[in-house]
């Protein structure tokens, strides 16, 4: 266990873990991640709209994305491709960017994709976050 600072957090309270199980074979969750089409398709939170999405994928390459929330407010995030291991891994980096795309704090997320049969667990890590209420946020 990692030593809480000095407002009682310690860097596990900052970040997080998802683990879920895809009907789908690795290699199309691993495609979903790699075309910015399909990645628009699916990444939004439920009831916004991607408007763009730009992936250099590839490492050092960067990734760009604009959602539009229901009730209109813009929302942009963006970073850079750190390391992709087809079809097993994705790590890059995640910072959301303010109204003149300035980004703000990033934090690293990766992504790891094991076949099971012809289904697919995906375990996606993102850490370490500023403050629980931007880890909520996520």
């Amino acid at each position: 266990m990692m030593p809480p600072s000095s407002d009682g957090k310690t860097t596990a309270d900052l970040e997080f873990t998802l683990v879920r199980y895809l009907d789908a074979p690795r290699e199309r969750v691993f495609r979903m991640w790699r075309d910015p089409q399909l990645f628009r398709a699916w990444s939004a939170p439920t009831g916004f709209r991607m408007s763009v999405c730009i992936c250099d994928f590839q490492p050092g390459g960067s990734w760009h994305c604009r959602m539009v929330a229901p009730d209109g407010t813009p929302h942009r995030a963006g970073g850079r491709y750190l390391d992709i291991i087809e079809p097993e891994a994705i790590v890059m980096t995640y910072s959301r960017e303010d109204c003149d795309g300035v980004p703000g704090p990033e934090t690293c997320l990766s992504v790891n994709l094991d076949a099971i049969g012809e289904r697919t667990r995906l375990s996606l890590y993102q850490g370490v976050f500023g403050n629980e209420a931007e880890r909520d946020g996520h």
